[in-house]
Formats: C-alpha cells, sequence, structure tokens
C-alpha cells in the first residue's frame, strides 16, 4: 500500500512540475501596451507578440503621437521633424534560458511618418529672393535592432525593457536619421 501510495505522489508530483513548464508552451500570444512611451513621449504605442518556440518570437508594433509639446516645438522650429505614426514589424530571440525572465535580441523593421519643415529659398514677381520655412509630410523605412528584458509575474503578466535603434534608409534629407526603439510595456500573455 506504501508503494502504491509513494508511487502515486511522485507521478503526480511529476506531472504537476510537467504542467508549469508547458504553461508558457500553452499561452503563444501577448498584447502590450507601452507605459514609458506614454509618460515620456505623449505616444500611444500597443504591441503584439507571438511566441514561436522557446527561443524565438515575432511580432508588430504601432505608435501614434499627437503630442501638443512635440507641435509646438515643431512649429516654434525647435525640431526639424515631427514624427507622428510608426509600424514596426519584429524577430526576438531568447538570449536565456529561463521562460520567467530572460534577455532578448531583436531586429525590426520600421515603417514611419510624420511631419518635416525647412527653410527654402524663394522668388517674387519683382525677382527678389527671400527665405520662408516649407512644411511637408515624410514617409521612410528603416531598419534596426534593440536588447531588452522581460519578467513574467504569475506567468501571463509581462514587464518588458527595450532599448534600440533603427536607421531610415530612403528619405533622409525628409524624416529623421535614427529611429529610436524605446520602451517600457506591460503586457498580457495567453
Amino acid at each position: 500500500m506504501k508503494k502504491w501510495l509513494f508511487a502515486a505522489l511522485l507521478a503526480f508530483q511529476f506531472s504537476n512540475a510537467q504542467e508549469s513548464s508547458n504553461i508558457f508552451a500553452r499561452k503563444q500570444n501577448e498584447i502590450k501596451f507601452d507605459i514609458l512611451s506614454v509618460i515620456a513621449f505623449s505616444k500611444v504605442h500597443i504591441s503584439y507578440e507571438r511566441f514561436l518556440n522557446e527561443n524565438f518570437s515575432v511580432g508588430i508594433s504601432g505608435s501614434f503621437q499627437d503630442s501638443k509639446d512635440a507641435k509646438e516645438d515643431f512649429d516654434k522650429g525647435y525640431d526639424r521633424t515631427l514624427p507622428k505614426y510608426e509600424v514596426n514589424p519584429f524577430v526576438r530571440y531568447s538570449l536565456s534560458h529561463s521562460q520567467k525572465s530572460f534577455y532578448f535580441a531583436e531586429i525590426f523593421v520600421s515603417a514611419n511618418g510624420g511631419k518635416y519643415r525647412e527653410l527654402q529659398r524663394f522668388v517674387d514677381e519683382s525677382g527678389n529672393g527671400y527665405y520662408d520655412t516649407f512644411k511637408d509630410n515624410y514617409t521612410d523605412v528603416a531598419i534596426g535592432g534593440a536588447l531588452g528584458y522581460k519578467l513574467y509575474i504569475q506567468e501571463k503578466f509581462g514587464l518588458e525593457l527595450f532599448l534600440g535603434a533603427g536607421k531610415n534608409l530612403f528619405n533622409t534629407d525628409k524624416s529623421p536619421e535614427v529611429v529610436p526603439r524605446v520602451g517600457l510595456n506591460f503586457g498580457y500573455r495567453f
């Protein structure tokens, strides 16, 4: 009888241990909201991440900025560009063995756009030259990388910090040369 009870307890223990390690395998999706972007940049940034296996994940994030302070700085000439939106598909690789807390490396592509301003020289009907500010929209694509750290609380709530940058490739005379990728995300894994 003692042997059967011991065998049953041992089997129960192994089944529970297997279940707790497989909980991340069952929960392969995560939705995240960037807290840092809202506080520091008045930018809404939302992400979705799909975990392919223990080491790789893919995702997409999007942000929209409509900050009054950023608009004022742009209108006064303090900033040459005013970023408005950004869409970032990304691929991540886990640099740690744990699934509850780990470092990761990320490669991303950024489709971004907004407004830019530049000083241009114009000539009036009399042939007199003058300078005026010209404003227009820009769109560009950047490629970049980031490093980060992710921690799970109760195996479903994620806290993520990442830092990186990308370089715009096409309209660098109008768009910003560097696209930052900075965030403090709070997410839910399901």
